[in-house]
């Protein structure tokens, strides 16, 4: 084991703040007490050993810096200090919480610096301290202590709903119901939000992810430095932001930074006491550990929502809930819970978008919660094709009915959501690697081509992946599609600006 260096920069900031070591002590457990962090008990023989050269654990650090920085009356960071980040920041900030209102914003809005910062190309993250994926235990048990016991009860969330609706004002003094600056404010988040789904449903996430990103951390912002107590429904908007943030992020490759924008979206949707918001973001969440082949832990995530929420949310974000189910129990390979889920979904899912959408996905002027728009039945048609594709793999008689959902996936995004054109490129893509396991070769490179065809006008990582892989699973079923410029050679080349 390697002899630990005296800290001599931290030494340096000590011997100049005046402080005693038992004065440090005080203040980092005082501080850690604000922040929830009870477990943290410092003591003068701990503050020996940071001199001494050990690393402080998570929040200790940030604590530390704070105080310095107060003391001083300048930024001091935890390089000056001599300190690092945590190793496994995300698992830290899921432990030993909850968090308050303003950490929330506080965290949210350091993280989305930091996103801007270091840009879209994944390779300039390498050994930038990013946070680590969080899988299993170190993911499950943290969400699963903090978040049942605040979770509010299914009255106390509806009241909140009934007091905050969607795309309303929020009156400044309940009252007397005049709309003042945050209500309006609160409107064109909500329009603001619209449209970037809108900008994630037709191309992902590409350039366009940094004005999403910037957009949260003004919201993040708005939280902290606002003279009153933010809104339940500023911290809605700023989860859904966050849910926004991380389907870009993980489109564009960014696995880590996608689910510590669901972690903080979760925090945001907690603090909102929105049962739905807090249930979608955990699907989120659970999503992408489907797709990291960690159907069980999402399994387990989604357990932990559904006791959370007493399993009393609206129609859509509940058929969310249960495709993510799907999706799991499809990648494990079961079979009667998946059918059972994907049933489950299209019930629900026909049922809220009869009650909250009209023609043209338009929401309806009576929808008190609407769902974002790009949700829509395609959307669940091409999930409910991947959960058969994933069972077709352990009962491939499945393979068919999985051709034929993402075959009516596809043509839904042709007909009705033609601007949707990431969903579209990706209902082709499935339909192109089902059609050839089952050796249908018109068919296969038809999809093919026509998603080659529209992918070029997307920028999208993870879609780019995908046709790749398919394209090279239709080589290998139809070796004679080698020839240049056929469909199985229409996997575009992407610049991620």
């Amino acid at each position: 084991m390697p002899e630990r260096v005296p800290n001599a920069l931290f030494a340096s900031w000590f011997q100049r703040s005046g402080w005693s070591k038992g004065e440090v002590a005080r203040m980092v457990n005082r501080r850690a007490r604000d922040l929830g962090a009870t477990h943290v008990a410092t003591d003068t023989s701990r503050v020996r050993r940071w001199l001494d050269g050990e690393q402080p654990r998570d929040p200790i650090p940030r604590i530390l810096t704070e105080l310095f920085s107060e003391r001083f009356g300048c930024v001091v960071t935890l390089s000056d200090l001599g300190l690092r980040e945590p190793s496994s920041p995300i698992a830290g900030t899921l432990a030993d919480l909850p968090w308050g209102p303003e950490r929330t914003a506080e965290l949210l809005a350091e993280f989305c610096r930091s996103d801007l910062l270091l840009g879209p190309n994944p390779a300039r993250r390498v050994g930038d301290g990013a946070p680590p994926l969080a899988a299993g235990t170190a993911l499950i048990e943290p969400v699963k202590r903090w978040l049942l016991p605040y979770v509010p009860a299914p009255q106390r969330s509806i009241d909140v709903l009934e007091a905050l609706p969607s795309g309303g004002p929020i009156p400044a003094q309940p009252q007397r119901g005049r709309p003042g600056r945050a209500a309006v404010l609160a409107d064109q988040l909500e329009e603001t939000l619209r449209v970037f789904r809108d900008w994630e449903a037709a191309i992902g996430g590409g350039i366009r992810r940094a004005a999403v990103t910037g957009q949260l951390y003004e919201v993040a912002e708005l939280i902290r430095h606002s003279p009153e107590p933010a809104h339940p429904r500023i911290f809605r908007i700023a989860a859904h932001y966050c849910l926004l943030a991380g389907e870009m992020a993980l489109d564009s490759g960014l696995q880590a930074a996608a689910q510590r924008y669901l972690v903080l979206g979760l925090h945001a949707a907690k603090e909102s006491a929105d049962r739905n918001t807090i249930a979608v973001v955990l699907a989120a969440t659970a999503r992408q550990l489907v797709g990291l082949n960690r159907a069980q832990d999402a399994l387990d995530l989604l357990a932990v929502g559904r006791t959370a929420t007493r399993g009393d949310l609206d129609p859509l974000p509940a058929a969310f809930v249960d495709l993510v189910e799907a999706r799991g129990y499809g990648a494990l390979g079961r079979i009667e819970p998946a059918k059972l889920a994907l049933e489950r979904a299209r019930t629900l899912h026909a049922k809220g978008w009869a009650a909250e959408y009209g023609p043209n996905s338009t929401p309806l002027s009576n929808a008190s919660h609407p769902w974002p728009p790009t949700f829509t039945p395609a959307a669940v048609r091409l999930e409910a094709a991947r959960a058969l594709r994933d069972l077709a793999s352990r009962l491939p008689q499945l393979t068919g009915e999985a051709a034929a959902e993402f075959d009516a996936a596809a043509g839904l995004y042709e007909r009705d959501f033609p601007r949707q054109l990431r969903g579209r490129v990706e209902a082709l893509t499935g339909s192109a690697e089902a059609h050839a396991v089952l050796g249908h070769r018109a068919a296969a490179v038809a999809a093919l081509r026509t998603a080659g065809g529209l992918a070029v006008r997307i920028r999208s990582r993870l879609a780019e992946e995908r046709l790749r892989e398919a394209a090279s699973r239709v080589r290998a079923a139809f070796p004679e599609e080698r020839e240049p410029g056929d469909g199985a050679s229409a996997a575009p080349s992407f610049t991620h600006t």
